[in-house]
């Protein structure tokens, strides 16, 4: 039992070490430079053992993909907790999301990069990296759907009609994990991520700098804002 488990735990470290050096490449050269193999030797692991553990080049990027998403989803879930244990309210648990979600992207600019960049040519993303990066929107949509069945979400007039091209736009998330919500909130929702992950870039490039004198107080209130603009009541 204990040398399979030394066995489980030295192959883990052997992908880790594959799926690092192939991150530095994609984030170097893009996605079309790289291969299971030339991972391997910087590495400076066996081709053939890394291709026990990724059998493909697409293999390899959706291991470092999920990796990107699920610490990502780790990190906003994590804060939205933070927030709740700490005795806040819906507005208090989305920006406790919103800070996770920009503490792990400073402190892993690659894999925001991988994720939120420019699409990787010739890459075909399986299901399962859509569900892990579903996580984090999911957490705010939860906060927003608990504030809906309580009755607490705010309406006001700060949302320009909805014509039918935003139609279009909010019946694509209002037929999965926005189902149920009305259409001004999802509407909401979408510009308020969209704004999440263009702070989080901000922060990520230096940009933020040229902006603001507390990048941290700026990306709070911007966050907190979103919040208020979607519905939810200080």
């Amino acid at each position: 039992m204990q040398s399979e488990v030394r066995a489980g735990k030295e192959q883990n470290e052997i992908a880790d070490r594959i799926k690092w050096e192939a991150m530095l490449v994609v984030s170097r050269h893009g996605g079309d430079d790289l291969s299971v193999e030339d991972a391997a030797r910087r590495a400076g692991i066996e081709p053939a053992l890394a291709k026990e553990c990724f059998g493909s080049r697409d293999a390899l990027l959706t291991a470092i993909i999920l990796d990107a998403y699920h610490a990502m989803g780790d990190s906003a879930e994590h804060g939205a907790r933070q927030a709740q244990e700490g005795g806040g309210g819906y507005l208090e648990r989305w920006l406790g999301v919103c800070r996770g979600v920009r503490t792990w992207a400073v402190a892993n600019p690659l894999h925001f990069a991988l994720v939120w960049g420019p699409p990787l040519k010739d890459y075909d993303a399986p299901v399962e990296t859509m569900e892990a990066g579903g996580r984090t929107p999911v957490a705010l949509i939860a906060i927003v759907r608990e504030a809906v069945e309580a009755g607490a979400l705010r309406d006001h007039a700060l949302t320009p009609p909805l014509d039918d091209a935003m139609l279009r736009n909010v019946e694509i998330l209002s037929s999965s994990i926005s189902a149920g919500l009305p259409d001004i909130v999802i509407a909401r929702m979408n510009i308020a991520w969209t704004q999440l992950l263009g702070m989080s870039g901000f922060a990520v490039y230096g940009h933020i700098a040229g902006v603001a004198a507390d990048p941290v107080a700026f990306f709070d209130h911007a966050a907190s804002a979103m919040g208020e603009y979607v519905g939810l009541p200080r």
